[in-house]
C-alpha cells in the first residue's frame, strides 16, 4: 500500500512542475522596426553613407531579435506607404524602432524628412513633398513599451538655400529643430547632432553617429537611456566635439534593455526518485532584505558628479525631497555639455542655437557678446529716392535688450502702432537682430495693437509688445490703429484643466520652442485674448493673451472662453 502511494504522489508531481514552470516563463516583447537609407537624391549630390548606415543597422537590429522592414531611396510614395505598414506593425509590438539615414530639414519649428524624388523648390511644395516628424513619432508611440526613433538626418542641407520663401521675413534654420514631447510616455527621440547644428556623413563605411549605434546597440545588460548617453559621448569624442549627438526622452518606469544580461547556464533535471517521508526541518527566520536609502544614492552621485547616477535617481525616486536639486544639477551639466560644442564650433548658429535652446542659460552674457562680434556691419545701400515710411523715427532713449524680461512684469501694451498686412491665419515674425538671418524671440498676432516703436533703421524696426522684444519688418507695421479684421477667437477667458500646484506658462511665441516670458496662476480669470492659431501637430491652438501685467502667447488646452469653448486646431469645441 505504501508503494501505491509512493507511485501516486510521483504521477502527481511529474504533472504539476512542468505545469508550473510553462506558467511562470515570461513572454518574449514584440520587437519591430523600419530601418531606410536615402543616399540617391534626384535633386541634389548623392550621399554616400545613408545606404550603407541603413543596411548595418538592419542586420544589428535583426541580430538582436527584431522584425526590420529595410528600404533603400524612397520616393514620397514608397515612404509614407512604408510607414503606415509600420505603424500597423508598432500597434502589436512592445518595442518599436524607426532609423532614418538621409536629408531632412527644418523650417517654422517643424522637422521634414525628404524623399529621394522631392525637388524642394519652395517652403509651399516642400510641405507636400516630405513626411513629417511627428507622423514617426506617432507611428512608434503605438508600441506598448518604447517606441525610438534614431534620425542620422542632420547633415548639412542643400535645399535650405535654394527654397524660395513665401514671406522675406522668414528663413530656414540650419539643421534640425528640438522636439516637444510634452504629454507622450515611452518615447525617445535621438537626433544625431544638437539643434542648429550638422552631422558629419563621416569619412569612412558609416557616419559617426551610426558607427556609435552599431558599436553598443547589441550591448548585453545597457539600458536603454544609458545606451544612448554612450552613443553621445563617443560621436563627441570621435568628431573632437563638433558633434553631440542629443536626446529627448519621456522613458517608461521600468528599465528597457535591447539586450539582457547573460543569464546563467540552465542546469540539467536530474530524476526524481519517489517520495519518501522526510522529517520536516524547523523552517529558518527569513532574511530581512537590504533596503536602499535614497538620500545615500544622491549623496554619492552629487559627490561623483555623475550625470547618469542622477538621472538614475530621478527616475526611480521622482518624489524624493532631492529630486528637485538632481533635476537642476542635470540641467546644468546638459547646458555645460552644450556650451562646450558651441565654444569647439564658434560660430554664429552655435551661439543662436544656445541662446534659443537656454535663453536665461549660465552663459547667455558670453554668448550675445560673441553674437555681436561675430555679426558682420551691413552697410546700408544708398535709396536715390526717398520712400515715405509708415512710422516716425523716434530717438531711442535706451538701446534695446534682448536678456528676457523678469517673470509676471511685462510693460502695458500701450504703444501707438499696429501690426498691417498680415493675414488672419499668419503672424508677425519678431527677431533677435534687424534681419532674416536674426532667429526669432517671438511673434505678433495679425490684429495686434499698441506696439511701441523705439526706433526704424533699413526696415526695422525695435518693437516692444508686452513682454515680447525685438526687430520687426518695419513693412508690416503701421503707425496707428491697424484696422484688421477681429479674430473669431478674441474675447475673455479663464485658466482651465491645469494642475493647482503649477503656472501656465506664457511664450513669446506660439509653440513650446519660444521662451518662457511669464506665468499665470492656475486659477487666472478675466484674460484678454486677441487670437489663437493653429500650429501643426498641435490639438489645441496657441492664444495672444494679456492679463494684468502678464502678456505673450498660451496653449489653448488650458484656456476656455465665458461660453464654455476651448480653442481646438479645427475651432471651438
Amino acid at each position: 500500500m505504501a508503494a501505491i502511494r509512493r507511485l501516486f504522489a510521483l504521477a502527481l508531481w511529474l504533472c504539476v512542475v512542468p505545469w508550473a514552470v510553462a506558467a511562470q516563463a515570461p513572454r518574449a516583447d514584440v520587437r519591430v522596426a523600419l530601418v531606410i537609407g536615402n543616399s540617391s537624391y534626384a535633386a541634389a549630390t548623392r550621399l554616400p553613407n545613408p545606404s550603407n548606415d541603413a543596411k548595418a543597422i538592419a542586420a544589428k537590429l535583426t541580430s538582436i531579435g527584431f522584425d526590420v522592414m529595410l528600404r533603400e531611396d524612397m520616393d514620397g510614395q514608397s515612404f509614407r506607404v512604408a510607414l503606415g505598414e509600420f505603424s500597423e506593425k508598432a500597434q502589436n509590438s512592445d518595442i518599436a524602432v524607426f532609423f532614418y539615414a538621409g536629408h531632412g530639414i527644418e523650417f517654422n519649428g517643424e522637422n521634414y524628412l525628404i524623399p529621394v524624388d522631392a525637388q524642394m523648390r519652395s517652403e509651399a511644395t516642400a510641405q507636400f513633398e516630405t513626411v513629417g516628424l511627428q507622423q514617426v513619432v506617432g507611428a512608434v508611440n503605438a508600441s506598448r513599451k518604447l517606441g525610438v526613433v534614431l534620425l542620422d538626418a542632420c547633415r548639412d542641407n542643400p535645399f535650405a538655400t535654394s527654397m524660395a520663401r513665401r514671406n522675406g521675413t522668414r528663413s530656414t534654420a540650419r539643421g534640425l529643430a528640438p522636439i516637444s514631447l510634452d504629454g507622450e510616455s515611452g518615447i525617445l527621440v535621438s537626433f544625431a547632432a544638437q539643434p542648429g547644428n550638422t552631422a558629419d556623413d563621416g569619412d569612412g563605411e558609416h557616419s559617426p553617429y551610426t558607427t556609435a549605434l552599431l558599436e553598443v546597440i547589441d550591448q548585453p545588460g545597457l539600458e536603454v537611456g544609458r545606451m544612448f548617453r554612450t552613443v553621445r559621448a563617443r560621436v563627441r569624442e570621435q568628431t573632437g566635439g563638433r558633434q553631440v549627438p542629443m536626446e529627448h526622452t519621456e522613458l517608461p518606469d521600468e528599465d528597457i534593455y535591447f539586450v539582457a544580461s547573460n543569464a546563467p547556464p540552465a542546469q540539467p533535471v536530474q530524476p526524481v526518485p519517489a517520495p519518501v517521508a522526510e522529517p520536516v526541518p524547523a523552517p529558518q527566520q527569513p532574511t530581512r532584505p537590504q533596503v536602499e536609502d535614497p538620500l545615500l544614492v544622491y549623496l554619492t552621485a552629487v559627490q561623483a558628479r555623475d550625470r547618469a547616477a542622477l538621472e538614475d535617481f530621478i527616475r526611480r525616486y521622482p518624489d524624493h525631497v532631492r529630486a528637485a536639486d538632481a533635476r537642476r544639477m542635470v540641467e546644468n551639466m546638459v547646458e555645460q555639455d552644450f556650451w562646450a560644442t558651441v565654444l569647439a564650433s564658434d560660430d554664429l548658429n552655435s551661439y543662436r542655437s544656445y541662446l534659443l535652446a537656454f535663453p536665461n542659460g549660465n552663459h547667455r552674457v558670453a554668448a550675445e557678446a560673441r553674437i555681436a562680434a561675430l555679426t558682420p556691419v551691413v552697410q546700408p545701400t544708398p535709396v536715390p529716392t526717398p520712400t515715405p515710411q509708415p512710422i516716425p523715427v523716434p530717438t531711442p532713449s535706451s538701446p534695446p535688450s534682448f536678456r528676457g524680461t523678469d517673470l509676471g512684469n511685462c510693460p502695458l501694451q500701450n504703444g501707438s502702432a499696429s501690426v498691417s498686412g498680415i493675414a488672419n491665419d499668419d503672424t508677425l515674425f519678431v527677431r533677435s537682430g534687424p534681419g532674416t538671418n536674426f532667429p526669432q524671440v517671438g511673434e505678433l498676432a495679425f490684429n495686434a495693437n499698441g506696439i511701441s516703436v523705439a526706433s526704424c533703421a533699413n526696415r526695422w524696426c525695435v518693437v516692444e509688445y508686452g513682454c515680447i522684444r525685438g526687430y520687426a519688418s518695419q513693412k508690416y507695421l503701421k503707425q496707428g490703429h491697424g484696422g484688421q479684421g477681429g479674430s473669431a477667437f478674441a474675447g475673455t477667458y479663464r485658466v482651465v484643466n491645469h494642475p493647482m500646484d503649477q503656472k501656465l506658462n506664457v511664450r513669446g511665441g506660439p509653440s513650446t520652442r519660444f521662451p518662457i516670458l511669464a506665468e499665470l496662476p492656475p486659477n487666472a480669470t478675466g484674460i484678454q485674448v486677441t487670437d489663437c492659431q493653429a500650429k501643426e501637430g498641435d490639438a489645441y491652438r496657441w492664444c495672444n493673451l494679456s492679463w494684468n501685467n502678464v502678456s505673450g502667447w498660451a496653449y489653448g488646452r488650458y484656456l476656455m472662453n465665458t461660453a464654455g469653448l476651448q480653442p481646438y486646431s479645427t475651432g471651438f469645441r
